[in-house]
């Protein structure tokens, strides 16, 4: 695809989604429609993940997107500490025990047994604290910056790394990123913290904002890096094709998971 046509469809698809998402978190009675638009993601990103890790494993897969969903659930709704603990346990122990049912071929059964305790946690929670956030005072704000922090950042990257880009940042993993586009994600975060404490989120501090951003956005990267890791180890280009213009569900969430759970930190330990 051409640069001017996956710009296209990169704009025709957040015309669609950005109203939605704004809808659902400031105009909508509840936040009951955001959590569906979050729990499908979830659903279909968990599908994703297990289809490319467990191929062909469809009773496997159907227990990672059902435990996906379990955790989901329970981090949504702040479950007490106990319960989250034995959610986790149950991930572990079943999955574990899951993969008996389908122990050949052998020299992959640790990899299947990894993420079917591993996968739930880093999809259901992880979407979870996406759900919690909106829970918060002005959760609606802290959503919209998690989200800034990603998405400008892809947005900076991709212009910066398109025309600027020159060093690798790491080859192995994702051979087109580069370094200049690295630093130019960085910059789209901070341009995102600073349309928050100038606009809509004012109680948000300006330092605590550009921290915030680049801490965020850092490690936002580092999420897009960590799926295209596992998309590079089990040999696809994409998560699913859901997406026009970007591919899944994890490939356009991927570095959202991780700046959203970095601004639930903040929010719960530190703006509290």
């Amino acid at each position: 695809m051409s640069f001017a046509s996956n710009l296209a469809m990169r704009l025709a698809t957040a015309a669609v989604m950005v109203p939605a998402l704004l809808y659902s978190l400031y105009w909508a009675d509840t936040h009951w429609i955001y959590f569906g638009i979050v729990g499908a993601c979830a659903v279909v990103g968990a599908h994703e993940l297990f289809v490319m890790t467990m191929p062909g494993e469809r009773l496997l897969q159907a227990w990672g997107v059902v435990a996906s969903t379990v955790v989901l659930g329970l981090v949504t709704l702040a479950a007490p500490t106990e319960l989250l603990l034995a959610a986790i346990v149950g991930v572990v122990t079943i999955g574990m025990l899951a993969t008996l049912l389908r122990p050949t071929p052998v020299e992959t059964a640790a990899t299947r047994m990894a993420w079917l305790m591993a996968g739930p946690l880093y999809v259901g929670g992880l979407f979870g604290i996406l759900c919690n956030l909106v829970d918060r005072p002005n959760g609606g704000s802290w959503v919209v910056v998690s989200m800034m922090f990603a998405w400008f950042s892809d947005t900076g990257g991709y212009f910066a790394g398109r025309y600027l880009g020159k060093r690798a940042l790491h080859p192995v993993v994702s051979p087109k990123k580069t370094i200049e586009g690295s630093i130019g994600g960085l910059l789209g975060s901070v341009v995102g913290a600073l349309t928050a404490c100038f606009g809509y989120l004012p109680e948000l501090p300006l330092v605590h904002g550009l921290v915030l951003a680049v801490v965020a956005g850092g490690l936002g990267q580092a999420g897009d890096l960590c799926e295209s890791l596992i998309k590079r180890s089990v040999g696809v280009k994409d998560s699913g094709d859901i997406v026009p213009g970007h591919g899944g569900v994890l490939d356009r969430a991927d570095a959202l998971l991780f700046t959203a759970s970095v601004t639930w930190l903040y929010v719960t330990f530190v703006h509290a």
